[in-house]
């Protein structure tokens, strides 16, 4: 067993409070993360709700910035849990959308893919923002839903590097920095 001196103790001291002012001074870290995510019934229509805090890392940013299209995904599905096989997936959904920055406006675009709809912001947090708010995202009917069954909801989000331009997608798959995605969200639902 180490015996302790005297210095030993004024070390530790001094290496915690280092460690505790690197912590303090360094950016937030980067990521996709679902803040939020709730279910509800609303007119025998299963929604979702929810919240996604969306930051880029200095590079996708960068990119953005100087003319390179972001496709951002976001994936929700309704299985049915099964214990002797895969689970069944009953309903899976995808959104897609697209953000641009139009230099000479400006602007940062948020371009919804299936839809075309397009909405412009002045600063890339409005962008985001506004995409990380899911508001009644209609799922599935009760009652294609059976009153016996658990169901889980899970919904996830990611930055798709498959559509980045060719040159840039071979070095984004390689690198952290273009590696965007949360952790899946899940929610057990019962009709």
């Amino acid at each position: 067993m180490p015996v302790w001196t005297s210095a030993n103790p004024r070390i530790a001291a001094l290496a915690a409070l280092l460690c505790l002012a690197v912590a303090g001074n360094s950016p937030p870290a980067a990521g996709f993360s679902v803040a939020a995510l709730e279910q509800r019934f609303d007119n025998g229509l299963l929604v979702v709700d929810g919240r996604i805090d969306y930051s880029l890392t200095a590079t996708a940013t960068e990119a953005l910035e100087n003319g390179v299209d972001l496709v951002i995904s976001q994936r929700l599905s309704l299985e049915r849990p099964r214990w002797w096989w895969r689970d069944v997936e009953v309903v899976s959904q995808q959104r897609r959308y697209r953000l641009a920055y139009h230099a000479m406006s400006r602007r940062y675009v948020l371009n919804r893919l299936a839809s075309g709809e397009s909405r412009s912001y002045r600063s890339l947090d409005a962008l985001l923002t506004r995409l990380g708010t899911i508001e009644a995202w209609p799922v599935i009917g009760r009652d294609r839903l059976d009153d016996q069954q658990t169901y889980r909801l899970r919904f996830e989000t990611e930055l798709d590097v498959e559509a980045l331009p060719r040159l840039l997608r071979t070095v984004a798959w390689a690198s952290d920095d273009w590696q965007l995605r949360s952790e899946p969200a899940t929610l057990e639902v019962r009709p």
